[in-house]
């Protein structure tokens, strides 16, 4: 029995067994829904899987014609929705530490341009070819302002702007940062608070911190669930999940961090220096 809940712990569930099938996906729309570098999911069949808890939290929302994603309004974390056919779910892997291996990553052709896939598992453009479906084109967008580069969320009510560049970019493999964006890892970036400007829907924000945690907080879209950067007055940093980015920042991951906390179903970037907490200070 694999176990799964959110970041919160308002909204769990567990499924027996292997799914159907699994896969990291590149697609645009994960890596908003998630604020990651890609969303990880079981296809579990309907008998499998059962929810642990309540369902009062959860918000969907349509992001597609062919999908409706699902994540909880208190925290934002990204929780299981079922298939438009009614046959099986959709689970995110990321909030599971002890879920079967992952099979493949699909949609390789959209996956970012700060992530290097170092890992040996079959890599496939789009749907994997066992499984097709519609594919998922990134829309185009214009040139940023000069040394700046411009994010937003998934149903697009929230947008922002940052300076770069950034003073550092960490992996992290906790347990926290994998249920605050059901993923395997977060990809976040750091600069000075005043670095980012959000040009659009800062009022669709919300956030929760962890209750046992120092400054831990998840900042995400109250519509679409997207994760969003966090602007810390206290200690004047802004921590932007590079999975809400629309343009290239022009730069990569500088290491792994918490590496030891990872999900026993990830891998970690072989190329990144990795550490059990953070880097030494230089």
């Amino acid at each position: 029995m694999s176990k799964g809940q959110c970041l919160c712990g308002s909204v769990s569930w567990e499924f027996s067994g292997q799914p159907g099938s699994s896969y990291h996906c590149h697609c645009r729309m994960c890596r908003k829904a998630h604020g990651a570098a890609y969303g990880t999911y079981y296809f579990v069949a309907n008998e499998d899987f059962s929810w642990t808890s309540g369902r009062d939290t959860i918000v969907d929302y349509r992001s597609s014609p062919v999908l409706t994603r699902s994540f909880c309004r208190t925290c934002g974390s990204v929780t299981p929705n079922a298939d438009e056919d009614g046959g099986f779910m959709y689970v995110p892997a990321g909030s599971h530490d002890d879920g079967p291996e992952i099979a493949e990553h699909i949609f390789v052709a959209s996956k970012a341009p700060w992530l290097d896939i170092t890992d040996d598992l079959p890599k496939h453009d789009d749907h994997a070819p066992e499984a097709p479906g519609p594919v998922y084109d990134n829309p185009p967008v214009s040139e940023p302002a000069p040394g700046k580069v411009r994010g937003s969320c998934l149903c697009g009510d929230v947008r922002f702007e940052v300076d770069l560049p950034f003073t550092v970019v960490h992996n992290c493999y906790c347990s926290r940062c994998r249920q605050q964006r059901s993923a395997a890892f977060t990809t976040n970036g750091f600069t000075a608070k005043d670095a980012v400007t959000f040009t659009q829907g800062s009022d669709c924000l919300a956030s929760y911190k962890v209750p046992d945690a120092k400054y831990f907080t998840h900042v995400f879209c109250r519509k679409c669930g997207s994760g969003a950067p966090r602007l810390d007055s206290s200690r004047n940093i802004a921590v932007i999940p590079l999975g809400a980015l629309d343009d290239d920042p022009g730069c990569k991951a500088d290491d792994n961090i918490f590496v030891p906390d990872r999900a026993g179903w990830s891998e970690v970037n072989r190329d990144l220096p990795s550490y059990d907490r953070y880097p030494p200070r230089k």
